[in-house]
């Protein structure tokens, strides 16, 4: 890492396992290191290069797409993290200053992503998760099992609500959006030494009518041990890969859109298609997807409807993305330097992908010789749908189920909008939301102590800024993780009439 500065790799490793100074600690461990005025202006310097890395590469920040909304944003964002650089005097501070940066900018395609995290974080021995508007206990250490399923109500006379908005909504999530809340709250009582939030000391939980008021202690806990408790705390799913018979229907698990099993299950799909188009249900189970491509969905979608069906309903592959095959790419020197680099590592060989991102990087530099921000059109507007396009059937004779969770990201949005389009119907519940911006790329910050990522493309500029949230039709209140459970849920309401 040529970037690295290892003058501070050691105050990195020992601040990674202590709390800052900010934080007192009595009942931790006793040390405290002192403020290294160093990484102020580490910070700073990483955050000024966050802020160009998207001003000069993102395509919100295009001229020509005149996004005045995201261009505030980002002004809005980089004057608070430089503001909390100068606050900033330990490795926590700092990754907490570019996270919350990212977090500003509304869009978890842009992350900040830490090349040294902290080892042992301190938690209070309770894991919450959002149920509702309610914050529960779901997961406890032995000598808190009693508040297991208790209602957190106040920290230090702050509503639970409050306390997650401000801890969680400026650092981890873009509280606007509902399935993102969810997945910060298992963090509400955790905390990786950041400087810039209130750790509480009293709590108030509620079980049943009883209030109890109740005294934190932070302790140490191994990193490797906390991420799964949290990560089951968020209450989403994983359906795995594949395809199978469940009652009188078929049930199509695709957990990601790139995974290696992914093409397992399209060819499967299309190998027992006619069997699925005369069954009384079909589900395509996505929970757990994070994205991928949503060309995948598309495929999944003829082998039931039809191409003829699917054509119609959403148009020709060819006039999906606006601009072109792959959208219209920003052409920036970055952008084109990294379809280049895809080019000759990612997309080596002969494939119709490479062929079309060929094609994409050569319209990109010539649009860049002529001085245009974009490699092709940004403004498209939707072609006239035919009658006799409107006429055509869809081969599945029986009823669409689209099972979504939280955790539905990035192209698993698209094939979302997709089959909500097709006629799917959407249970389970409410998906992530995302931008119209597309093809994401990550950078080292001159520290070397994080990575930065930015957009390059825009998908139809003359559409909706963002896509999803997607609520579903039908809202499952179960542990959506338990698949027996589901699949019985399905077989009920496919049965109604």
């Amino acid at each position: 890492m040529k970037f690295l500065n290892f003058s501070l790799l050691a105050f990195v490793l020992v601040c990674c396992h202590a709390s800052i100074a900010q934080i007192p600690s009595v009942g931790i461990d006793g040390f405290v290191p002192p403020p290294d005025p160093r990484w102020a202006s580490i910070t700073a310097r990483d955050v000024d290069a966050a802020y160009m890395l998207l001003l000069q590469n993102h395509p919100g920040a295009a001229p020509s797409l005149k996004d005045a909304a995201f261009q505030h944003r980002l002004a809005d964002a980089h004057t608070k993290a430089s503001q909390r650089a100068l606050l900033v005097h330990s490795y926590p501070g700092y990754i907490v200053t570019l996270a919350g940066f990212a977090t500003s900018m509304g869009d978890k395609h842009i992350w900040s992503r830490p090349t040294y995290n902290v080892a042992l974080p301190l938690w209070t021995g309770l894991i919450v998760s959002l149920r509702g508007n309610s914050f529960v206990v779901s997961d406890t250490d032995d000598e808190h099992s009693t508040l297991k399923d208790a209602t957190l109500v106040s920290c230090d006379g702050v509503s639970a609500s409050e306390l997650a908005r401000t801890n969680l909504g400026d650092f981890r999530a873009d509280w606007s959006v509902g399935a993102q809340q969810v997945q910060s709250a298992p963090w509400l009582l955790v905390d990786e030494m950041n400087p810039f939030i209130h750790r509480p000391s009293v709590c108030v939980f509620q079980h049943g009518a009883t209030q109890e008021p109740v005294t934190l202690h932070w302790t140490r806990i191994r990193r490797e041990n906390l991420l799964p408790r949290l990560k089951s705390a968020i209450g989403a799913g994983a359906s795995g890969f594949g395809v199978r018979k469940v009652g009188g229907g078929m049930w199509i698990a695709l957990e990601d859109l790139s995974a290696p099993q992914t093409e397992d299950v399209t060819r499967a799909v299309e190998a027992q298609k006619q069997e699925m188009r005369d069954a009384s249900f079909v589900v395509l189970d996505v929970r757990g997807n994070g994205g991928g491509s949503s060309e995948v969905g598309r495929q999944i979608a003829e082998s039931l409807m039809g191409k003829d069906f699917v054509s119609a309903r959403l148009g020709e592959q060819s006039q999906s993305n606006c601009g072109g095959a792959d959208g219209a790419w920003r052409t920036s020197a970055g952008n084109i330097a990294d379809m280049e680099y895809l080019l000759t590592t990612v997309l080596a060989g002969g494939s119709e992908s490479r062929r079309i991102f060929s094609e994409v990087l050569r319209d990109a530099k010539a649009a860049r010789a002529r001085g245009e921000d974009f490699s092709a059109s940004i403004h498209c507007p939707a072609l006239p749908v035919s009658s006799a396009q409107t006429q055509v059937v869809s081969a599945l004779r029986g009823k669409l189920f689209l099972l979504t969770d939280n955790l539905c990201f990035s192209s698993c949005l698209a094939v979302t909008e997709a089959f909500r389009h097709l006629g799917a119907i959407q249970i389970g519940q409410t998906t992530d939301a995302a931008t119209h911006f597309t093809e994401v790329r990550e950078a080292y910050l001159p520290s070397g102590y994080s990575m930065f990522s930015t957009l390059q493309a825009v998908d139809d500029a003359d559409g909706p800024d963002r896509e999803g949230p997607f609520e579903p039709k039908i809202m499952y209140q179960g542990a959506i993780a338990d698949t027996a459970k589901l699949e019985e849920w399905v077989v009920q309401l496919a049965a109604r009439p």
